[in-house]
């Protein structure tokens, strides 16, 4: 264990020191200072063909800086990737990350390849809440597991948000509105004097709750006001200055209607959510093919929710990573430091701290069709000590049409605070007893241990066409010791009573099929067909209580869209079997969602959707008040 914290502690200082220290000589000569260059089998500098038309009407991008940590290439990058973009963000008004990512096949209720073990980003930082909008780039998605470069949460796959640098001056103005009452007023602006940009957006949002035919509340209302700040500063073309502010507040719950007023007397007054994120992020080397940074984060969180009552959580870090190139490799190197500070009122611990220092090591090696990628992560918790977390990942790309990859890594992730000391029993009398029933219990245990197992990936991916794409590829998961709730409660004059408790259950283990077929079908119409199935074992108890309900077994979908001039439209139809009946109205399901767009002047577009129209009640993976039912909504978005 000495040696281990010796070991850990010097190389921290190592790569603290690199970033500052010039390299030696014969390493300098070595060590890339110029974009990314792709060298043929020639061994001549070029760079690829790439139709940006055909990619952008097939929803594809050719490069992406989150499945390796640094920039790669479409069909040199060893993972499935998708990438949601600026365009299709506003060509189909998304109101939320949540709705945008319902589009995207293999992604279900916040799921990813089966696995609810997905790690959001913002900018490559940990978040607790999503930027408006209008301040996103791109969204990218990575399949499959990630733990060996971005730790615990990682298992399924990677989601990270990318916001907008202001790089010309625009101001936007977008008022909407719809079903239940609902309205939306946003403005941005952006703008650049060429060494400072920036980007503002502002807004608020209101609802009513949606009403089932008895007349009782059931969905959410909600009264929310955002705003996010970002700022950089460019030294120069290699090294800049970005500073990050994002907050949230809600205010919810005010009409919601009680129907067990005696077993539940408090879960239905106004409740409120309020998040508070700030970032100051140094970034060198952007330039090149192994981009570093330097970062502090501090997010911030309280809540007093529905079901699980008042709490608040801050989580903040420092975030490192350099890298080299040098001949064929691309090595990366981070250090990060991440304390969580939590309590919770209802489930009665105070302040907790968990302290996770974490150094990850990963190369990029280039050898003409083949790219590996070997890489490691070492995890000091505070309370659980050390875990490596490895991973190897392999890409073949036999034509320049062509990719075929595969992956493994370890999985590690230790307990929280709520898992560790939740400590909450309520009572109550049911009927004309006098005797009272525990009739809510949630308990931790100090005596839990870390999740640990391995994830595999294989897929293939191919351009018929610069008009048709397809990708397959194939996931299987096992983590033992899966950390759960095990419900012990029973029913007492059909009052059912909750007995929780957290545990290490068996092993868990999730396998499925992602299938992607694009084609552009001429200069207006192209379309997207995708197919998931999952499989899941987890052992019974919690199973049917907790999350078996969140991902059906199969899964479609089908997208159209059209463009000609100032029109824009798509249709999405999201269809599944074996989902059970809690969020959707049936086990077997289909849902569409529509939406019309047109730009009436140089400076105006309007536009109109329906979201789930065929009414079979689909729930975004979020605060719980998006889209309970049908809704409709048209707007009007302003640009000067």
């Amino acid at each position: 264990m000495v040696f281990k914290k010796r070991w850990a502690l010097t190389l921290a200082l190592a790569l603290m020191a690199s970033s500052f220290l010039p390299l030696s000589p014969a390493l300098a000569e070595e060590a890339s200072t110029e974009p990314i260059e792709f060298v043929d089998e020639d061994e001549t500098a070029v760079e690829p063909e790439v139709n940006e038309d055909s990619l952008r009407y097939l929803l594809l991008v050719d490069s992406f800086e989150t499945a390796e940590r640094i920039p790669t290439r479409r069909l040199s990058t060893p993972a499935e990737v998708v990438v949601v973009t600026a365009d299709e963000i506003d060509a189909n008004h998304y109101q939320s990350v949540d709705e945008a990512l319902s589009h995207v096949n293999g992604l279900v209720m916040g799921f990813i390849n089966g696995s609810d073990r997905v790690l959001t980003l913002v900018d490559g930082r940990r978040s607790f809440m999503h930027p408006p909008m209008k301040a996103i780039e791109r969204i990218e998605i990575v399949m499959g597991g990630g733990s060996a470069l971005y730790g615990s949460d990682a298992v399924g796959g990677v989601i990270n948000i990318i916001t907008k640098r202001g790089d010309h001056d625009e101001t936007h103005v977008d008022v909407n509105t719809g079903s239940w009452h609902r309205h939306r007023y946003e403005i941005t602006n952006q703008g650049n004097d060429g060494r400072l940009g920036w980007f503002i957006d502002a807004g608020i949002g209101k609802s009513r709750p949606f009403k089932s035919s008895s007349g009782e509340n059931h969905a959410d209302d909600y009264d929310e006001k955002y705003a996010s700040i970002r700022l950089d500063h460019r030294f120069d073309d290699r090294n800049s200055l970005t500073f990050d502010l994002q907050h949230y507040s809600n205010r919810y719950n005010k009409y919601r209607t009680d129907r067990s007023p005696n077993y539940f007397p408090s879960n239905f007054t106004p409740k409120y959510e309020l998040d508070n994120q700030v970032a100051l992020t140094y970034k060198f080397k952007e330039t090149t093919s192994t981009p570093g940074f330097l970062r502090y984060f501090n997010n911030y969180s309280d809540i007093d929710h529905r079901l699980y009552g008042k709490g608040s959580s801050r989580l903040q870090g420092v975030d490192y990573q350099n890298g080299w190139e040098m001949g064929q490799h691309r090595l990366i190197v981070g250090v990060e430091w991440h304390q969580s500070s939590d309590e919770h009122e209802r489930w009665n611990y105070a302040q907790k701290k968990i302290n996770n220092t974490a150094y990850y090591i990963q190369d990029t090696i280039s050898m003409g069709k083949w790219t590996l990628v070997p890489g490691t992560r070492l995890d000091h918790n505070g309370q659980f000590g050390h875990q490596w977390s490895p991973k190897v990942a392999a890409n073949y790309s036999p034509d320049d049409q062509t990719k075929i990859f595969a992956s493994w890594g370890r999985v590690y992730q230790a307990p929280n605070a709520r898992q560790l000391y939740t400590d909450m029993t309520r009572w109550m009398t049911v009927g004309d007893s006098l005797i009272p029933y525990r009739y809510e219990s949630w308990q931790g245990s100090s005596n839990l241990n870390p999740e640990t197992g391995h994830t595999e990936t294989i897929g293939v991916e191919h351009d018929f066409s610069d008009k048709v794409n397809a990708s397959l590829s194939l996931f299987n998961a096992k983590i033992t010791g899966y950390l759960d709730l095990n419900d012990y409660g029973a029913t007492v004059d059909d009052i059912r009573l909750l007995d929780l408790n957290y545990v290490n259950s068996s092993a868990d283990k999730q396998r499925g099929i992602n299938f992607v077929y694009r084609q552009k079908m001429d200069d207006h119409w192209s379309y997207n067909l995708g197919y998931a199935y999952i499989h899941r074992d987890r052992p019974l108890g919690s199973e049917e209580y907790i999350s078996h309900w969140r991902a059906p077994r199969n899964s479609y979908r089908a997208s159209l869209r059209y463009q000609n001039g100032p029109w824009r439209a798509s249709l999405h139809g999201i269809m599944g079997t074996g989902a059970g009946g809690t969020n959707y109205m049936e086990d077997d399901f289909a849902l569409l969602d529509f939406n019309i767009s047109c730009d009436v002047s140089d400076w105006a577009t309007v536009y109109a959707k329906a979201i789930n129209f065929t009414n079979q009640n689909r729930s975004y993976y979020g605060r719980g008040f998006n889209a309970p039912g049908r809704l409709f909504q048209v707007g009007v978005d302003c640009y000067f």
